[in-house]
């Protein structure tokens, strides 16, 4: 693949979506694997889908992985069947060094029976914050050092690529993400509205307690009524201000389900548009036969 253009289509997003369900699931970081789907057209090499892999610890090898062969082939067969231009072009993994780990050839040679020279993506999901994606692509390398054949993963360069509608969602995001403070202005906006509610529970909490322990206090009609009259002071959520900020926030919502709406809506578009190729091409091809 040397001299080959690398364009990866958001896949970042996928992987980064399984590490976070893993961790949810467990309870603790975990590490997720993959096969990558694209295609390859000349000395251009694009990924585009991916899909996960279950694994286990080997019984043969200490510390190595075994994957789920038989699932490999069931999910390739039936993405090339949507897709018959595309085939498997390596696989992902997270890693919290961002590099091969030491049995990763183990992996790397089991889906070397579906790609002759896969690729290796690599996500750190614990690097710090930054404007880089942490993300490496490796491929792998056989040296003869002393007349032995070594095995080593060589990093290569590579580009992220999207379509506009995945452009606009993700940029949608990115604006509304203080990064200095680490927090979403919305988080920011509703600090103080929160801790106005959680003083409120806590004093109507204390009027509670002092009524129940005090039985004499139950009986007091001009207490209760007094108490009444406090209670009814507290303005209710019904002002046009905050009606109108309500409206403007089902705005922005119903914006962006609309952007995601888009891009799936161009993502059949493009599935359909492949499939319906296919088939003229299928047609054009029984038409010779005929002839």
């Amino acid at each position: 693949l040397v001299g080959s253009e690398m364009c990866i289509r958001d896949r970042f997003l996928n992987i980064s979506d399984h590490h976070t369900r893993a961790l949810v699931t467990k309870g603790k970081p975990q590490r997720v694997i993959g096969c990558l789907f694209g295609k390859q057209t000349g000395r251009n090499l694009e990924i585009f889908n991916s899909f996960e892999i279950n694994y286990r610890p080997s019984t043969k090898k200490t510390g190595s992985l075994e994957i789920e062969e038989v699932f490999i082939q069931q999910q390739s067969e039936m993405l090339k069947e949507l897709f018959f231009d595309y085939e498997v072009i390596g696989w992902y993994s997270t890693s919290s060094k961002g590099e091969p780990q030491e049995f990763d050839v183990d992996i790397h040679n089991v889906i070397q029976k579906y790609n002759e020279n896969p690729l290796y993506l690599i996500l750190n999901p614990n690097a710090p914050p930054g404007r880089d994606i942490p993300m490496s692509l490796y491929e792998g390398n056989s040296q003869v050092i002393n007349n032995k054949s070594v095995f080593t993963f060589q990093r290569v360069s590579y580009q992220i690529s999207s379509l506009p509608a995945e452009q606009v969602a993700v940029e949608t995001v990115a604006k509304s993400h203080e990064a200095e403070a680490g927090s979403s202005k919305f988080v920011l906006a509703m600090i103080q509205p929160l801790n106005a509610i959680k003083m409120l529970k806590l004093q109507l909490s204390k009027i509670a307690q002092m009524v129940g322990a005090e039985p004499k206090l139950k009986s007091d009609q001009e207490f209760l009524r007094k108490l009444n009259n406090i209670l009814g002071r507290i303005p209710l959520i019904t002002t046009p201000l905050l009606h109108s900020e309500e409206k403007a926030e089902l705005a922005e919502v119903a914006l962006i389900n609309e952007i995601a709406v888009m891009a799936k809506s161009l993502e059949v578009l493009k599935d359909t548009s492949e499939k319906y190729q296919f088939i003229q091409g299928s047609k054009y091809c029984i038409c010779y036969v005929l002839t």
